[in-house]
């Protein structure tokens, strides 16, 4: 058992519990504002904890809209895995089929020099000159080299000393080739070297020597005793049509689309680009029950409490009613840059309910569908395009991209171009071509390759709904302005300062406990002198009545 000395020994004084009539005034005078404080705290805590729950609902929203994405309308199929097609530009696809058969694959040229006692075996001196280009036979029937115009010739000098190893890796940082030096497995190493694909792309090697060696390398008349491989380019047909092609990644051949070719010979391919239904529906589904359910956690962790019921953690906080106002904005704003007939969402078979919640109307869908199926890519991929045939619409555009309709204008006298009002950085292509920049303006991160004489072309930017959905998320989830990082962030230093403040007031209820207590014990001790001497006096007294 625990006993109060103070208390104890206070019986002459006033017979009251010192330290607890000391500690009930110093709460008295703090323990309220602490009681606020603690309320706050509370409060702050349940706040941060929901803004917590919003991140993890709204990264689970845009890990849905990457899955949305691998989910593509527009398909196309290869009834052959010997040709491979990936679609690269939508807006150039048609809804159609096409033959393709494989007649030869490109091929690179390989060649080889052997003979060597080991991979540092001196290659003696003097100069190695490295061109690029096509062998043939001429009228006569001997062999025929035609350099490749675009190609550039290198010409290397080759000191004394240089082994095998060493010319391998000269060679090997030219462009357009490469080489190593490997065993041949009969105790002799070779030096092999390949070039790119292509007819165009052999190799025709000449040396001048200073010190005997380097002639080993010749090629000049010595092509077909070098070559393992010969470079050629592949053939094929589309529809019946025989064209050939520098490489068997191909894509200029079907628009929008890249074909990869791995078959052999006779391989026969049916390669289909259709819009498919079902992933539509999908997409469509899975997006509304995302957006749904990311809706009404806002909602719930934002309601007011009216009539009784219960507010929620983030009832009246700014950064969500933001939130919700551009997630109800998106869902009803039109879908801008994809023609002259914008679109919203209920064009695609979304119906809201009375509550405000999505749905999937199945019936408007379907007709959406039937008629107009191209219209999906406007939910699910970004378009950029241009009126002009061989103008060419590319970059990687920013979140604050608008869409929407721009006006490309060139100077044919002095080459500035503009983009409305924003002027563009020029690059030389190839002879005929030029590439244009754009990295401040509406579009900035945009690029346009144009060809020599067009002046002026439409450029349009349509902006999908999922990158319109993305756009907001994205702000949220960032460490800027009006993000969940940047609330956090206050709610964190609201809750340290409050935290302090209850330190600080408990800190001052022990001072004053203790300055209370210090009062109270000069009290007690003046209380027990007087009562000392009251006795004295009465002792006094009652002896001088005795004596009387």
């Amino acid at each position: 058992m625990t006993v109060d000395v103070l208390t104890a020994m206070n019986k002459n004084g006033s017979g009251l519990n010192l330290r607890e009539l000391s500690t009930s005034l110093a709460q008295a005078d703090v323990a309220p504002r602490i009681g606020t404080l603690t309320t706050k705290v509370e409060a702050t805590e349940l706040s941060i904890s929901a803004i917590g729950e919003i991140r993890s609902k709204l990264s689970s929203l845009t890990n849905s809209v990457q899955l949305i994405r691998s989910n593509p309308v527009l398909k196309a199929t290869s009834s052959n895995s010997g040709v491979a097609v990936t679609i690269t530009d939508p807006t150039k696809v048609a809804n159609r089929t096409f033959s393709v058969g494989v007649t030869q694959l490109a091929s690179r040229q390989v060649l080889e020099f052997g003979g060597f006692a080991s991979a540092d075996a001196l290659v003696g001196a003097g100069t190695l000159q490295v061109e690029v280009g096509e062998w043939t036979v001429d009228t006569n029937g001997d062999p025929a080299f035609n350099l490749n115009p675009a190609s550039t010739v290198q010409t290397l000098t080759i000191p004394e000393g240089v082994t095998l190893t060493m010319l391998a890796e000269t060679l090997d940082a030219l462009p357009g080739m490469s080489a190593r030096v490997l065993p041949k497995g009969d105790g002799t190493f070779l030096l092999g070297i390949v070039s790119e694909e292509g007819a165009n792309q052999a190799l025709r090697l000449t040396a001048t020597e200073t010190v005997p060696g380097l002639a080993a390398f010749d090629t000049t008349t010595t092509n077909a005793t070098r070559q393992i491989k010969a470079a050629q380019n592949a053939t094929l047909t589309v529809d019946g049509i025989p064209v050939s092609r520098s490489s068997n990644t191909i894509t200029d051949l079907i628009p929008g689309v890249e074909v990869q070719l791995s078959g052999a010979a006779g391989t026969q391919s049916t390669v289909n680009f259709t819009r498919d239904k079902e992933a539509a529906q999908l997409n469509l589904e899975a997006l509304i029950e995302e957006v749904n359910s990311t809706r009404k956690l806002l909602n719930d962790l934002s309601a007011r409490g009216i009539g009784g019921a219960e507010g929620g953690a983030l009832a009246g906080d700014r950064l969500v009613e933001k939130l919700k106002n551009d997630m109800t904005n998106l869902l009803s704003q039109p879908i801008l840059g994809f023609g002259s007939e914008a679109k919203r969402l209920t064009d695609f078979g979304v119906a809201t309910n009375r509550d405000g919640s999505l749905r999937f109307d199945s019936t408007r869908f379907e007709r959406a569908f039937r008629d107009d199926p191209a219209s999906f890519d406007m939910l699910f991929r970004d378009r950029m395009t241009s009126d002009v045939e061989g103008v060419t619409v590319g970059g990687t555009l920013g979140a604050g991209a608008k869409p929407g309709v721009y006006n490309f204008v060139r100077d044919a006298v002095t080459g500035e171009a503009r983009l409305d009002d924003t002027r563009m950085v020029g690059l030389n292509l190839a002879p005929g071509s030029q590439r244009f920049f754009l990295f401040q303006g509406n579009l900035s991160g945009l690029q346009l390759d144009v060809p020599d004489g067009v002046n002026q072309a439409e450029v349009r930017y349509g902006r999908s709904f999922l990158s319109s959905l993305e756009a907001v998320l994205d702000a949220a989830l960032s460490t800027g302005a009006n993000s969940l990082t940047e609330r956090e962030t206050q709610l964190t230093t609201r809750l340290t300062e409050t935290t302090t403040q209850i330190e600080e007031l408990e800190t001052r209820q022990t001072m004053l406990e203790q300055r209370y207590l210090s009062r109270f014990t000069a009290m007690e001790t003046a209380i027990a002198g007087l009562r000392s001497t009251g006795a004295y006096l009465t002792n006094l007294v009652a002896q001088w009545n005795k004596s009387t």
